[in-house]
């Protein structure tokens, strides 16, 4: 009666699954953020996304008067894309990990990788503006949607900002969602705050 059962159903409930998901094989020491700009394409962007090979197409063309040549280039365009989509759910816009005083960050939000004293990081804050997004019209075809668009109500969007003694860095170009921006802030600063941060306007 004290042996356990190898059923894989159960087994399957028992933790999830993190197989090909490198986001989930994080040390206690690291944090990765991923912004919502990285998770989701816009419609918007999907419509370029699928102009961009008929453009390499019709320009390679062109120029090497070969149909071969085009089409070689446009499958080039689809395979970057791809890549690129699949590496931005898997490549972290910005980490953070701390060993000792030492905070190190990596990944494009910073260009390189370098390292600062967790003194050093005065403040971790939302840079927020309101906007009134401009909206497609309802219509399906392209061009008549571009014609009838449409201004939506205030919305405030965000990004977060890392302020440092001699610079400010935010992690994203683009403000995001105020929501999702919002959530990864307070993420980022309840595991700075584990590992010893204190904000400067709370230092002694």
């Amino acid at each position: 009666m004290g042996e356990t059962s190898d059923d894989p159903v159960r087994e399957a409930y028992r933790a999830p699954r993190t197989d090909g998901d490198t986001r989930f094989a994080e040390p206690e020491n690291e944090l990765a953020y991923f912004p919502e700009t990285d998770r989701h394409t816009s419609p918007f962007g999907a419509f370029y996304a699928l102009l961009l090979p008929v453009l390499a197409f019709a320009a390679a063309a062109a120029i090497s008067q070969s149909v071969a040549v085009g089409l070689a280039a446009a499958v080039a365009v689809v395979v970057w894309s791809r890549w690129r989509h699949r590496r931005a759910k898997v490549l972290p816009r910005a980490t953070f990990r701390v060993e000792g005083d030492q905070l190190e960050l990596n990944g494009p939000a910073f260009g390189s990788s370098f390292v600062v004293d967790l003194k050093d990081l005065l403040d971790v804050y939302l840079d927020t503006k309101t906007i009134r997004r401009v909206q497609d019209g309802p219509s399906i075809i392209p061009a008549v949607s571009l014609l009838n668009r449409t201004v939506s109500g205030e919305q405030d969007t965000a990004r977060i900002a890392l302020e440092l003694r001699n610079e400010t860095f935010f992690l994203t170009q683009e403000r995001s969602s105020h929501l999702d921006a919002n959530e990864w802030f307070g993420k980022i600063r309840v595991f700075l705050r584990k590992h010893g941060w204190i904000p400067e306007d709370e230092r002694p």
